[in-house]
């Protein structure tokens, strides 16, 4: 399965909304259903209605001439766009913690990952897929009958681990180190700003977590 690949045209969706707009309801609506456990397809979903309502709005000014009328296309169209842009830097963010969970603390069970991601398994199994495909996560591939990363090439080094608080911390090395991502050592904590609200916060390496004052994601800096 192609992930960068919409269930349905965005441009299509966009004349359907513009030019036929029940009909466009529908194939919105069915995109957005097909897209519920894509991450990076949803983003497009909010850029394709935001689109819509800004091509409707030079059309609505030749209709309507009066002002609230015409803000009631201009506004929800900047909004979605806004939203589209903030899903994506939280998608990004979230790659960060995929990585990090995997590279740095070694977990390579789905279960596991599901808890520190904190999203729906099809959502976490689709993520890691598209990063997977994208070279994201090197040399990997998902076994869906144990729900676990496998890596296919020597060079990955990582503490061992399920997620769960049980491990008991054993070490699988290989010979070479993994490409594109080796952890470094004797990291000291660091001050992450926070890309939300400003504010800074302690992060240990490998840690990652919530900022206390606006809940966006933090991760220690790589």
């Amino acid at each position: 399965m192609d992930m960068d690949k919409p269930a349905i045209n965005g441009v299509l969706v966009v004349l359907a909304l513009v030019l036929f707009f029940p009909a466009g309801i529908i194939l919105f609506v069915i995109r957005v259903r097909k897209h519920r456990n894509l991450s990076y397809q949803k983003i497009y979903d909010w850029a394709v209605a935001g689109t819509a309502f800004l091509i409707m709005f030079p059309l609505m000014c030749l209709i309507f001439t009066n002002e609230i009328n015409q803000l009631f296309f201009l506004l929800p169209g900047v909004f979605l766009l806004g939203i589209s842009q903030w899903q994506r830097k939280r998608l990004n963010d979230r790659y960060m913690l995929y990585r990090n969970i995997i590279m740095e603390q070694g977990i390579k069970s789905i279960l596991g990952i599901e808890k520190l991601i904190n999203q729906r398994r099809v959502v976490v199994i689709n993520d890691l897929k598209r990063m997977i495909g994208r070279g994201m996560i090197p040399h990997a591939s998902i076994n869906m009958y144990s729900l676990t990363l496998i890596f296919h090439q020597k060079g990955f080094v990582a503490r061992e681990g399920t997620g769960d608080g049980n491990d008991d911390g054993h070490i699988q090395e290989w010979n070479e180190p993994m490409p594109v991502y080796k952890p470094s050592e004797k990291r000291l904590p660091k001050s992450v700003e926070c890309h939300g609200c400003g504010s800074s916060t302690i992060v240990r390496p490998g840690e990652s977590k919530a900022c206390p004052y606006c809940d966006s994601l933090l991760s220690y800096p790589q």
